[in-house]
């Protein structure tokens, strides 16, 4: 800060002590206000098994485990942190984990325009956990190596008999996986089986074939792979069966003439009116506050109020129409944050109300 020439003046012993600078908020803090301002919204996700504390506290413990994570636009990574609510998991590295993807967001015909973006993704674990809680179903997936002894018959009396090579010996490569699905009282429901070509062509179909879980923690993705195709065939719930939708729309692409994208790009919105924006670049912007400097004030003044009035009509109007609720949560992710910072609250919670009504309708609950 430049000093006066009166400030010069009365440096010394008697000269008044001055108060100092207020620090900026650090990337972790800027962050956790942003969870904070979606709190409401993530707690009235969360399924009982989870309070919104212990989602709250799992969340920012895993952004400071792996920092690399706010390379992504905060955009997308508020889309993790509510496809994770969604699915009634934490990203603990074990129920799920959100990973940042190097993503081609060009629409087609048009040159390569690559984004950081952070991706909610649901492991093994996470989905037996719901399986077991949603319906009562306890699902058992083994990964099974050249080495192993595996019997698996068909016919009027399935079986499947697996015994691992001796502890010690090596158990040679991975050759395939399999998974029993059985209620609580043990009544089997049905035994899914994939050899390697099978799961290699699983892989073949993610837009992320080469992200850690099949590089580094391909047991992983052996035993989530055999999973997920056997749920689709196991009698579950409505919320099973959303939880495994939007794991395909997430991580593959079963059209193959479409180009491949490492992670999907958002749902298309209206584009809001022209304003100046943050660079590229930055990851989270820190809340207003009546610190607030006579430059940015200057900026959220270059939202013309009619047109964002107008905006905010024609976004309303596009969550009306919304068939499923992650189309419902990009268009408010957009919303929120155009608003940021816009110093307009009566918009922000004419925009809430009209996000929770939609919500209520799509899910069944009455307000």
């Amino acid at each position: 800060m430049a000093r006066t020439a009166t400030q010069e003046r009365t440096q010394g012993a008697d000269a008044p002590q001055q108060a100092p600078e207020a620090k900026s908020p650090t990337i972790y803090q800027q962050f956790e206000h942003e969870l904070d301002q979606r709190s409401d919204i993530i707690a009235s996700m969360l399924p009982t098994t989870v309070t919104p504390a212990r989602f709250k506290n799992t969340v920012i413990a895993a952004i400071r485990q792996d920092p690399a994570i706010l390379s992504a636009s905060i955009r997308s990574i508020m889309s993790a942190v509510i496809r994770a609510a969604q699915d009634g998991l934490v990203p603990d590295g074990r129920e799920g984990h959100i990973a940042v993807y190097n993503t081609n967001v060009a629409k087609r015909g048009e040159p390569e325009r690559w984004e950081k973006r952070a991706q909610w993704n649901p492991m093994a674990y996470g989905l037996r956990k719901r399986l077991r809680e949603l319906d009562g179903i306890i699902a058992n997936s083994e990964v099974v190596h050249m080495n192993d002894h595996f019997l698996w018959e068909q016919g009027d009396t399935p079986r499947i008999e697996h015994k691992p090579a001796p502890l010690g010996t090596d158990r040679g490569k991975m050759i395939g996986a399999y998974c029993i699905y059985k209620r609580e009282d043990g009544t089997i429901l049905h035994r899914e089986v994939m050899d390697r070509e099978a799961i290699e062509k699983t892989r073949e179909q993610s837009k992320a074939k080469d992200s850690l879980m099949w590089t580094k923690f391909v047991s992983e993705g052996y035993r989530k792979a055999v999973l997920r195709r056997g749920i689709k065939t196991v009698p579950v719930s409505d919320q099973m069966r959303e939880i495994i939708r939007r794991d395909d729309e997430d991580h593959f692409r079963f059209d193959q003439s479409a180009p491949v994208a490492l992670v999907p790009p958002p749902a298309p919105v209206i584009a809001p009116p022209s304003h100046p924006k943050a660079d590229a670049q930055e990851v989270v912007t820190a809340a207003p506050d009546s610190s607030e400097t006579q430059e940015g004030i200057q900026d959220n003044q270059n939202y013309a109020p009619d047109a964002l009035v107008d905006w905010i009509n024609d976004q309303i109007s596009e969550a009306k129409r919304a068939a499923s609720m992650d189309t419902l949560d990009e268009i408010d992710g957009q919303v929120c944050s155009e608003l940021e910072g816009a110093g307009r609250d009566d918009l922000q919670a004419l925009w809430n109300e009209a996000y929770q009504d939609r919500r209520n309708s799509l899910t069944g609950k009455k307000r």
